[in-house]
């Protein structure tokens, strides 16, 4: 009998001031546009269809 693959979320002990430093960084990116040239093309790309295929 094959098992089911585990999806669920990964556990990962960290220390706490890897977890403040963890903190800062996501409080840093919050707001910010990481992916600025994808959204840019998506953007196109979807203005230039006028339907979608359902």
């Amino acid at each position: 009998m094959k098992k089911k693959a585990y999806n669920g979320p990964t556990v990962v002990k960290t220390s706490e001031t890897t977890k403040k430093e963890l903190q800062r960084i996501g409080e840093s990116l919050k707001g910010k546009e990481l992916f600025k040239e994808k959204v840019e093309s998506a953007k196109k790309i979807l203005a230039s269809i006028k339907t979608l295929p359902v």
